[in-house]
């Protein structure tokens, strides 16, 4: 008789788990580099992160690290296997985790008393494959560019390069 009692309970159980849901979160790691082009280590990039807002449109931003293959354009996702043995380089991570979706417009950086003015135009879906992309910087200067990818055939797995960005007219 205790066994037919918990039996529709564990049923019940089994049924309303099914509804539970998860994916993996959106994601645009961004690599930040200076003047001269090399790329900021963490403790500089931390300065340019602390002056962000913890949230842009529906993206967390933080600081993460890139691991990057031999070829140093192909990267690791964070959860392959491969990853620890990749070169790391930190980068500015702009996420959301709670929809798995992401619309990322434009972000605006300061460094070295120089405004970067990026306008990213970024729309990530929860079915698209390459929901994490890898976007490389011009070196760090003043103005506003925008990310052309036009033309552009994008790779699950592969750095998005900074010869992409175009720089922005400014109104006369």
């Amino acid at each position: 008789m205790r066994h037919l009692i918990w039996l529709p309970l564990l049923v019940l159980l089994l049924v309303k788990c099914s509804y539970a849901q998860s994916c993996n979160p959106a994601s645009l790691y961004y690599i930040v580099r200076d003047e001269k082009g090399k790329v900021l280590s963490r403790a500089e990039l931390t300065s340019t992160y602390e002056q962000l807002p913890r949230q842009i449109g529906d993206a967390n931003t933080s600081i993460a690290e890139v691991s990057f293959t031999p070829d140093g354009e192909t990267y690791y996702w964070p959860e392959d296997a491969e990853w620890e043995k990749g070169t790391k380089l930190p980068a500015l991570l702009f996420a959301n985790a709670s929809t798995c979706t992401m619309n990322l417009n434009e972000v605006t950086l300061k460094y070295h008393d120089k405004e970067m003015r990026l306008v990213f135009g970024m729309n990530i879906s929860r079915t698209q494959d390459d929901r994490r992309p890898v976007i490389d910087s011009l070196p760090f200067q003043n103005g506003a560019f925008k990310l052309d990818l036009m033309g552009f055939t994008p790779s699950r797995d592969k750095r998005i390069p900074a010869t992409r960005w175009k720089r922005l007219k400014r109104p006369s």
